[in-house]
């Protein structure tokens, strides 16, 4: 007898443990009463009864995801780690994305851009509209572009309104049109505009500013699903967007449920309380490779996992101090240790293995103990004790922290690892304290490296992570330059200079490995993180 997922929305009253949240519930789908049905022609009544049950008593196909923690806030702008990503994903829509062999169109209709790459012309498909049922406009592209152009919001898409510490000028052309205008030359930019998640600007009564706005929890969006329901560290319920402009998706509720404890979610998903659930182990990949109720899937994630050092603490101002940690340090260790087999490759610089301009033949770090043992006594840091902060909440960081704490170990130098949850820690590593030496932490790196790592090194995210004024200015010219093989030239540079100077240990380029329930299809549709890149290729069988 097969399990079902009932609606989420009717399981919501029911009441459930504080440790799982709140959730689906399960039950068994009634047998076919007639006995004498053996093999094919049982499941096939089965499945009838299943499918008669469902429309008698008006249940909904719905997608229940596992996450570790949850957004503050349903505004796109103001979500830019992992998780706040994926869960906000099927709310917003990009204007388009451009991959490595084709550009795919969501809300623009096109971009042009003119022949000395200063300009580019975006055109909006006619007869968009919110999930409020307003038009979407030249005018939301605007607001938002305002929205990030104001600095006092954080907001994620700010590479699209400053181009080299210069702002980016745009205007409304008509009710479909935006030119934009750009201080320099910029082969990335075209990629960077495409990432930019419009908001309605309705919605905020064109009121740029932000920051606590009620408009906020809103969840007004572009995307294939609506909001539904929304409860804070317990679940996110969305439904389906019957006039979404692709075409309405096949699953009725896609619902983000927050269960912290990996262990939970395992329990979740062999009572068929959730259809997904990402796999950090090789044990697991296996046990649910070989069990053919569950379908893996595992494909490279586009992500550089590493060790940071925290500029702002004075015993790693001494570029020795780093040098010995580092040369303690192997990252194919670190990975067998902590990720398994399979799960990961060794990282060898900033910029993933899925990133342009990508080079594989720039070398990585190299463990050297008797170097690393010399370095620690000659900077007299021998049986001293640094800090280290991992996220609790992340795959893989555990384990890291623990295997670069003996590996220090071995070479004299004592390491306190302390764990905080994705709040606390973000809060933590992107400040400016200089009482701990070093975190684990991750990014996204797909495609143009302008989209996302030049903010690691330029200030935008990683404040705290030391970049000279020489790699600074890389990082800048490889934004004005116009052809490929010079963008190309400066990005192995870069690879190299930030390697040079040690802000920095990449450690790994992980796989993203997640397991479905049997009955969830389509997921071969899949384009990049996060996760599903489009909803409605999905179904529920």
């Amino acid at each position: 007898m097969r399990k079902r997922l009932l609606s989420f929305a009717l399981c919501a009253a029911m009441a459930l443990t504080a440790m799982t949240g709140c959730g689906a519930k399960t039950e068994d789908t009634a047998a076919s009463s007639k006995g004498a049905e053996t093999g094919s022609e049982a499941a096939k009544a089965e499945e009838e009864e299943t499918e008669a049950a469902r429309e008698a008593d008006g249940e909904e196909k719905g997608l229940v995801i596992p996450s570790a923690s949850c957004v503050a806030n349903l505004n796109p702008l103001l979500e830019s780690y992992k998780e706040g990503v994926i869960m906000l994903n099927p709310l917003y829509d990009p204007l388009y994305v451009i991959d490595v062999n084709e550009t795919r169109y969501y809300l623009a209709e096109s971009y042009e851009v003119s022949e000395d790459g200063t300009s580019v012309t975006l055109k909006l498909k006619d007869g968009l509209k919110w999930h409020d049922g307003e038009p979407i406009t030249a005018d939301d592209v605007i607001f938002t572009m305002d929205v990030n152009a104001d600095t006092n919001n954080g907001a994620g898409n700010t590479n699209v309104v400053i181009l080299n510490d210069q702002p980016v000028k745009y205007e409304k052309v008509d009710d479909l049109t935006v030119k934009i205008t750009l201080p320099m030359a910029s082969a990335s930019y075209p990629a960077l505009l495409g990432e930019l998640t419009l908001i309605p600007e309705h919605v905020y009564g064109g009121n740029t500013s932000i920051v606590g706005a009620e408009a906020n929890m809103s969840g007004i969006g572009s995307g294939p699903y609506k909001l539904r329901e929304f409860k804070q560290d317990q679940y996110l319920i969305l439904e389906k967007n019957e006039d979404y402009y692709m075409g309405a998706p096949d699953i009725d509720t896609v619902t983000f449920r927050i269960i912290s404890d990996i262990s939970a979610q395992e329990v979740a998903l062999m009572n068929g309380e959730i259809n997904l659930m990402e796999l950090s182990s090789a044990p697991a990949v296996a046990k649910y490779s070989e069990d053919p109720n569950y379908t893996v899937v595992m494909y490279p994630e586009g992500r550089v996992n590493y060790l940071a050092v925290n500029k702002f603490c004075e015993t790693v101002q001494d570029p020795k101090v780093v040098e010995a940690v580092f040369a303690a340090l192997d990252a194919q260790e670190i990975i067998d240790g902590a990720y398994g087999e399979g799960m990961a490759v060794p990282a060898n610089t900033v910029l993933s293995n899925m990133t342009t301009f990508y080079d594989e033949s720039v070398e990585g770090y190299s463990q050297d103990i008797e170097k690393a043992k010399q370095l620690v006594a000659e900077t007299g840091i021998e049986g001293s004790t640094m800090t280290l902060y991992f996220n609790s909440e992340r795959a893989y960081m555990k384990e890291s922290a623990q295997v670069i704490q003996q590996q220090l170990k071995n070479v004299g130098i004592n390491l306190e690892v302390i764990p905080l949850e994705s709040t606390g820690f973000f809060e933590k590593v992107f400040g400016t304290d200089g009482d701990y030496e070093f975190y684990l932490n991750g990014y996204a790196a797909v495609g143009d490296p302008d989209t996302v790592v030049a903010g690691m090194y330029d200030g935008t995210w990683g404040v705290n992570l030391a970049v000279s004024d020489e790699l600074l200015g890389l990082w800048q010219e490889a934004r004005s330059v116009f052809t490929e093989d010079e963008r190309a030239a400066i990005y192995k540079e870069i690879q190299e200079k930030t390697k040079e100077e040690m802000s920095c240990y990449p450690i790994a380029y992980p796989n993203y490995v997640f397991v479905t329930t049997g009955n969830v299809k389509g997921t071969d549709t899949i384009k990049r993180t996060p996760i599903f890149e489009d909803y409605t290729k999905l179904t529920i069988e």
